[in-house]
This record gives structure tokens, C-alpha cells and sequence, in this order.
């Protein structure tokens, strides 16, 4: 049987010793990207590829197709990290029928607009409409970066009145 042992937003997807730490972490043999582009186009895979740890099978769907595999999930022995770029993702995987426990925030770049929540993790209007989306659905939302260093994670419910929600 498979397991989602993590579920990741990081708009820059597989990076540096990042995915590699929380792949040790979590003991993930797995990983999947959801990203309709990604999983469309091979040289974007062919780079994740280089970036993906060793002996970590690495796969990207589009949001239909991952939505299919995470509703079967009985099949396989893959302990699995989902990753996508942006919120809209998992809202999408929702509504296909996956709902996760708990999406951990990564790094998310400063665009127009955006702000700051948590320690290089900016989101725009949007993307906090949506993370907010997330955590009144029932979904533990935390942003931290990386597993080690001693960085701290920082619980959505927190960031929340920094952002005037109530």
C-alpha cells in the first residue's frame, strides 16, 4: 500500500539539499510533482531529474492524472511526497477527491504584490485567498523551509492575524 508522507508547496519544486532532507525525514522512496506544465513538458523533467536524490523514483502528472493516482493509493509500496508550486493545486486535487492532512509551504519567490508570511515564503492575494481556502477546509497549513538548520515551522493559524484574518 502507498502513503502520502508529505504534501509540498515550493514554487521551485525539487532543489538542492531541500527535497533531499525532507526525503530522508519522511523515508520517502517517492515523488510526485503535480504541475499540468511539468508533467507536459520532458526537459523540465529531464532537469528535476538531475535534482531529484538518488534511488528516489520521481514522476509528474497533471492535476487529473494525480488525482487519479491519489485515489488509489492502495496500489504500490511508494511512500510518496507530493509536490506542487502553488495553492491552486491541492484546491484542484480537492475537488478531484484528495484531501491531504497537512500541506507544508516551502520557499515561495516575492512577485507583485505578494507578501510576506513567514521567512522567504511571500504570497500574493490569490495564493493567502487560497491557503486560507485550504485551512478552513480542515487542512493543517505550515510553512517551513527546510527540515534542518534550525528553522522553526510556523503554523498557518499564526500567520493568519499578521494578515488581518479572523
Amino acid at each position: 500500500m502507498s502513503e502520502v508522507v508529505m504534501n509540498r508547496i515550493d514554487d521551485r519544486l525539487i532543489h538542492g539539499q531541500v527535497v533531499t532532507g525532507w526525503t530522508r525525514l519522511r523515508n520517502a522512496n517517492s515523488i510526485l510533482i503535480v504541475d499540468d506544465v511539468v508533467a507536459k513538458t520532458p526537459m523540465m523533467m529531464d532537469m528535476f531529474k538531475f535534482a531529484a536524490p538518488p534511488g528516489v523514483k520521481l514522476a509528474a502528472m497533471t492535476v487529473a492524472d494525480a488525482g487519479e493516482r491519489l485515489k488509489t493509493l492502495d496500489q504500490g509500496n511508494d511512500r510518496m511526497i507530493v509536490l506542487a508550486k502553488v495553492p491552486s493545486t491541492f484546491l484542484r486535487l480537492m475537488e478531484l477527491g484528495y484531501k491531504p492532512a497537512d500541506i507544508n509551504y516551502g520557499a515561495m519567490a516575492r512577485k507583485a504584490n505578494s507578501k510576506n508570511v513567514s521567512q522567504n515564503c511571500d504570497l500574493t492575494p490569490q495564493e493567502i485567498q487560497e491557503t486560507e481556502q485550504l485551512f478552513q477546509s480542515g487542512i493543517r497549513v505550515w510553512i517551513q523551509l527546510v527540515p534542518f538548520g534550525g528553522q522553526k515551522e510556523t503554523d498557518w493559524k499564526n500567520v493568519r492575524g499578521k494578515l488581518g484574518i479572523k
